[in-house]
């Protein structure tokens, strides 16, 4: 029905009135109509960043690997991710890897 009276191109409570429907019942199922398509077009739109692991698990000490503080020092870091947990912040780039992130992610969830 209401793609029905968008192509018309006539206005819409002149269509509503035509075809005998209350342009108040017209727009609220519009505004409905479009609040479930906004909806479901966000939750497609929505991955997480880390896959939930189905067993929950503690971690008490994760090794990362720091880079050469020589060949770093040339070329300030610029994180593409900062996730700040109480008084600890944790930098993040693109490049990260999906083992580390698990790792990360594992650590936010202890």
């Amino acid at each position: 029905m209401i793609k029905e009276c968008l192509a018309s191109g006539m206005p819409k409570t002149t269509w509503c009135r035509e075809h005998g429907i209350s342009d108040k019942s017209f727009f609220y199922w519009q505004r409905i109509l479009r609040e479930e398509a906004y909806l479901t077009t966000l939750e497609s739109t929505l991955t997480p960043a880390v896959k939930e692991n189905p067993a929950p698990t503690t971690t008490d000490f994760i090794e990362i690997k720091m880079t050469d503080q020589a060949s770093s020092a040339t070329i300030p870091f610029k994180p593409d991710v900062v996730i700040r947990r109480s008084a600890v912040s944790i930098k993040i780039s693109n490049t990260a890897t999906e083992e580390l992130l698990n790792k990360v992610g594992g650590l936010l969830h202890a």
